[in-house]
């Protein structure tokens, strides 16, 4: 399962695809770049290579090779900058954008094109640009690789994800310069382009749900409520089973709107202000727009509790253009000494990390193939690749790697099962049991992700404890919990002790639990990881953390606890923020700070409410009534 040559992977799904180089290589790069590609005379850079892929209709996963250290620092801040927008974190967007433009976008037109997609997004977002700027801002990034595009008829090309969000920008800039029948065009297309795309399954959802905020906005202009409802919550509810922020604040806001709009009350009032006490608790200024929207703009009655809330300002962020000319295409040569292979990027992070080969490769393979791999005399698996970016706090998930077609549907199987909330049992055994098949004879690695995912299944608590110690033990043999700071993790490794705090606490043994948790937050509070990798376990920590504190009725401890996490970091996922404010309100409201505990409880009987979670709310309500005599009206 290692990683294989670029030059192969793309000839092969080129051909696979049926198309020509000319028509593989049309708008990304030149045809006789791709031609030296094929041949292995050059080397492509992360974007320009997923970019040829997707255009071949490939499912590529997980390759990173890079032209250099700037392309390296660009192509991740790239996704960092995505990160932030998705949860509406728009500051600290800005930084990031800000420093990719000074890189010079790595002098790659297709990190230019993302970085023009993600500014057109800020500024929208920050509703202080022009829509007509922006709908230029689009058309210029767009004809970075499709310079020739008719936006009425597009549905013969084949296009990346970053070209389908562009036309998706477009369509929904269309409605609002006036044009609703070139909105209605552009979507028509992008929905069926979608409905046979061949993208993961999690990338198409995603999409589809951008598409479908466009279209719904689109169907309430032309007061046709009836069919908004149904694209708006439809989406949302796959949006919230998946957790993804970005687009979920406006399907709700949409959602209850059209539910204003038929005249059901009720309904429009649990998601109306669910998404503007939600989009406040996060300090996203979404929460003032839809604030003035209600109010402007609808009957729908905006309490004085809603009214006196300060709201995240609105700000305006500096904004221009650039068409990308005169940036390279992403390919370099092989031969060049500049290339930053994947062992110059793991060499360079250990080294400045201070961290031995010995550290870093505890469990995972031995120091000299280590030495090998930073060499670039040897390229490891995926598996192992994935396994070494994580113990240098680097999220493995903004890269793209390619194995065989057997490591695309480990992985296809890996991430339904983690990230699909509402996979039917009968479906998870099945993917289970296929997951088992294709790890017989792998790395420990791979088995260890299978003994994980089967932890779930015992009801008592002591045999999960007894299963995830031994896929602990596959990688870290001679674990410590009192010696984790010793140690550099891996995320499965850091689920598993999650998951094993968790079980202690099902088994009664709180104490151990609470131990766990704050080994784990010494761990993150002494190695430097980033806000990607932190986000793919860090709020579960927290939340798990704040509850079993709760359950102890170690109340003190508990507010001590909320001055000490990363409340930024905790606000970048509504899931885990609307459950930690659950337990952290009614604390509060214990140590008599009534005013502070009812916004907390407010905000997380909306943050539940977004997120699908509706039994949290009238459960909340309830205690703070019984409890505290507070009555939540907002």
């Amino acid at each position: 399962m290692g990683v294989r040559s670029t030059k192969d992977i793309i000839r092969e799904a080129r051909r696979k695809a049926g198309l020509t180089q000319e028509q593989l290589a049309d708008g990304i790069c030149s045809l006789q770049a791709l031609s030296r590609i094929e041949t292995g005379v050059s080397g492509v850079s992360p974007a320009t290579f997923q970019a040829l892929m997707e255009r071949a209709g490939a499912p590529c996963h997980r390759f990173p090779v890079f032209a250099g250290r700037d392309d390296f620092d660009c192509y991740y801040r790239l996704k960092r900058a995505g990160f932030y927008l998705d949860a509406w974190q728009l500051p600290r967007a800005w930084d990031e954008l800000r420093g990719i433009e000074e890189m010079g976008w790595a002098d790659n037109r297709l990190y230019c094109q993302e970085w023009l997609l993600l500014q057109c997004r800020l500024q929208f977002r920050s509703y202080c640009g022009s829509h007509q700027s922006i709908y230029d801002a689009l058309l210029d990034a767009l004809h970075i690789t499709r310079p020739d595009i008719c936006l009425s008829d597009f549905r013969h090309l084949m296009l990346s994800q970053i070209e389908i969000r562009l036309l998706t920008a477009l369509a929904q800039e269309e409605l609002y310069l006036g044009r609703p029948d070139g909105c209605l065009a552009i979507h028509g297309q992008i929905a069926e382009y979608l409905a046979n795309s061949k993208f993961t399954y999690l990338e198409k959802e995603r999409m589809q749900a951008e598409d479908a905020v466009v279209y719904a906005k689109y169907l309430i202009a032309m007061g046709e409520y009836a069919a908004g409802l149904e694209t708006a919550d439809f989406h949302r509810h796959r949006m919230a089973g998946n957790v993804e922020c970005a687009p979920l604040f406006e399907l709700c806001f949409l959602t209850g709107l059209c539910h204003h709009h038929l005249g059901n009350p009720d309904r429009a009032d649990v998601f109306l202000k669910a998404v503007f006490y939600s989009a406040q608790a996060v300090d996203s200024c979404y929460a003032a727009v839809c604030r003035e929207y209600l109010c402007q703009r609808t009957d729908f009655l905006v309490t004085e509790y809603m009214r006196s809330l300060e709201a995240a300002p609105l700000k305006a962020y500096p904004f221009h253009g650039m068409d990308g000319a005169g940036l390279a295409d992403g390919v370099y040569d092989t031969d060049s000494p500049d290339i930053y292979t994947f062992g110059d990027l793991i060499r360079e992070l250990r080294t400045e990390q201070k961290i031995s080969q010995q550290t870093l490769c505890r469990g995972l393979c031995s120091a000299s193939k280590l030495s090998k791999i930073e060499a670039g005399d040897l390229q490891p698996d995926i598996a192992l690749a994935e396994a070494l970016l994580q113990r240098l706090g680097i999220s493995e998930r903004a890269f793209t790697f390619w194995g065989s077609e057997k490591d695309a549907r480990f992985y296809d199987l890996k991430f339904k099962l983690i990230h699909d909330q509402l996979l039917p049992k009968e479906t998870r055994r099945e993917y289970q049991a296929e997951m088992e098949r294709l790890v017989d004879g792998e790395s420990a690695l791979y088995r260890q992700e299978y003994l994980v995912d089967i932890a779930y299944e015992p009801e008592d608590p002591r045999e999960r404890i007894f299963r995830l110690s031994e896929a602990l033990g596959l990688t870290l043999p001679d674990f410590d919990i009192y010696n984790l700071s010793g140690c550099r993790l891996t995320w499965q490794e850091l689920s598993i002790l999650n998951l094993m705090a968790q079980s202690y606490q099902a088994a009664g043994e709180q104490g151990t639990a609470t131990l766990y948790y704050s080994h784990i937050l010494h761990y993150v509070e002494k190695n430097r990881l980033d806000v990607l990798f932190l986000n793919t376990f860090l709020m579960n920590v927290y939340l798990r953390y704040c509850q079993t504190l709760y359950r102890q009725n170690r109340h003190a401890e508990l507010i001590a606890l909320y001055e000490r996490i990363d409340i930024a970091m905790l606000k970048c996922n509504i899931n885990h923020l609307g459950g930690y404010l659950f337990y952290y309100s009614q604390v509060l409201a214990e140590a008599s700070r009534t005013e502070e505990a009812v916004l907390a409880a407010v905000q997380s009987c909306a943050l539940n409410d977004s997120v699908g979670l509706f039994r949290n709310a009238p459960a909340l309500r309830r205690a703070f009534l019984e409890e505290f005599s507070v009555e939540l009206k907002y």
